[in-house]
């Protein structure tokens, strides 16, 4: 076990698995009270336009992708606000888009090899001190600003109405959400890729709500369980020799199915 830890890749991958399950279980409370589940999954299909820009163009696809993300982000949110469309109809659009952008951008791409699995599904040899550097400095922006306008979200999120009469900020409160959103997603696709990063997104709210209905308690069980899923999956990965990604989304889904079934007999007014 120790040996492990010797291995620089494995090293890097356990950081970022950690500070991303600390990333997830927070942000996905939020995401799922707001019912924007389907976004993250948006967000992330974006990302594929995103990495395909970089590539045509010669820069970090993962800058490229972050810059591309951030930006549907927002017009997605400013559109559902002022342009009077669902999240669906929005989600819809610029996640079909995206993927037609990124498919036409690595056709102009001549002779270029592009090792589309990675970034589908993840690749831990991808991660790197700075990507774990980027997301420890996600975590203590991140964390802080939930910490702190957290009752103003709740807020919106029971009634958006009466909470921008009262004084919130609900539009900049939304937007900075989503910035948040998509640049958590764009950092995790390292490990867990594109295809599957939604899972993260939707799971440890769901998990954390079958165990209690106090959000701080909510929020703590999300990153409790996310923790343990992307850290344990990790661990199985290397020992089974399956993709990382892949064996977190499995254990995970697992888990809570598992955890579902426990509760309703624990509980079964839940």
């Amino acid at each position: 076990m120790i040996d492990l830890f010797q291995l620089q890749f494995f090293r890097n991958a356990f950081i970022m698995s950690f500070l991303l399950g600390i990333l997830f279980g927070v942000l996905s409370f939020f995401v799922v009270m707001r019912k924007m589940s389907f976004l993250g999954a948006g967000i992330a299909h974006a990302a594929f336009g995103g990495v395909a820009l970089g590539v045509l163009i010669g820069l970090d696809p993962f800058l490229t992708a972050l810059a591309f993300c951030v930006i549907v982000a927002i017009l997605i949110g400013k559109l559902v606000r002022y342009g009077k469309i669902s999240y669906d109809i929005g989600i819809g659009i610029f996640f079909s888009f995206s993927m037609a952008l990124g498919a036409i951008f690595l056709a102009l791409k001549k002779g270029y090899s592009f090792d589309l699995m990675s970034y589908l599904f993840g690749n831990i040899l991808g991660v790197t001190p700075t990507d774990n550097i980027i997301a420890l400095v996600t975590l203590v922006i991140f964390v802080p600003f939930i910490f702190i306008f957290i009752h103003r979200i709740l807020f919106m999120t029971l009634d958006e109405e009466v909470a921008s009469v009262s004084g919130v900020r609900a539009d900049v409160l939304d937007t900075i959400l989503l910035v948040f959103l998509a640049a958590i997603i764009v950092m995790s696709i390292k490990i867990v890729g594109i295809i599957l990063v939604s899972a993260l997104v939707v799971l440890p709210a769901s998990f954390g709500l079958l165990v209690t209905r106090d959000y701080r308690k909510v929020i703590i069980a999300s990153i409790i369980f996310t923790t343990a899923v992307m850290v344990s999956g990790l661990f199985l990965s290397y020992f089974l020799d399956l993709p990382a990604g892949a064996t977190m989304v499995t254990a995970g889904t697992a888990l809570y199915f598992l955890s579902l079934a426990v509760f309703k007999q624990i509980l079964p007014d839940r």
